[in-house]
């Protein structure tokens, strides 16, 4: 009898240990802080994604708004990759927060030109965190974003640029 219950002791630590697994693995810590090793690819990539939410309202030109729409499903699907519970209140840094109202204060070609010019910083900054993140981060399934994020960000940055250059 002692036998079968250890079995099944030991049966039900092997079915939630992958539960255990995602849970350590969360962006979110049990304290509800970030974890610190992915807090910079998270806040800047909520920024990419809520000033895009923006465009998705405020664009007039069609190429700004096709490439909002892109990157909001794709830092989704980074933040999704990075643990971050579809849930989470979105959490972006102070000096992203003020150009987010800057850009949610602007409309037409003055926003298209303000929201490409964002991004195209914001890419550029990403870039290097993500290629750390890829050769040192501590979350496979993060790491593998980040590794396809390097190659997204600069196919990002030639599509932003000739958008750039479109607007004028």
């Amino acid at each position: 009898m002692h036998r079968r219950q250890m079995l099944a002791a030991s049966a039900a630590l092997a079915a939630a240990m992958p539960l255990a697994a995602r849970a350590q693995q969360s962006a979110m810590m049990v304290d509800g802080t970030m974890d610190l090793q992915k807090a910079p690819a998270i806040l800047n990539g909520t920024f990419a994604k809520l000033s895009s939410q923006a465009a998705l309202e405020r664009a007039e030109n069609a190429a700004v708004r096709t490439f909002a729409e892109l990157e909001v499903a794709e830092q989704t699907a980074v933040a999704t990759a990075f643990g971050v519970p579809p849930d989470a209140p979105p959490q972006i840094a102070q000096d992203k927060a003020a150009l987010l109202d800057h850009l949610q204060a602007l409309s037409g070609p003055e926003f298209d030109r303000a929201y490409v010019d964002a991004q195209i910083a914001g890419h550029q900054e990403l870039r290097p965190i993500h290629e750390a993140y890829a050769a040192n981060g501590s979350d496979p399934m993060a790491r593998g974003a980040s590794m396809v994020g390097v190659t997204g960000i600069d196919s990002h940055l030639l599509i932003l640029r000739g958008i750039q250059a479109q607007l004028g």
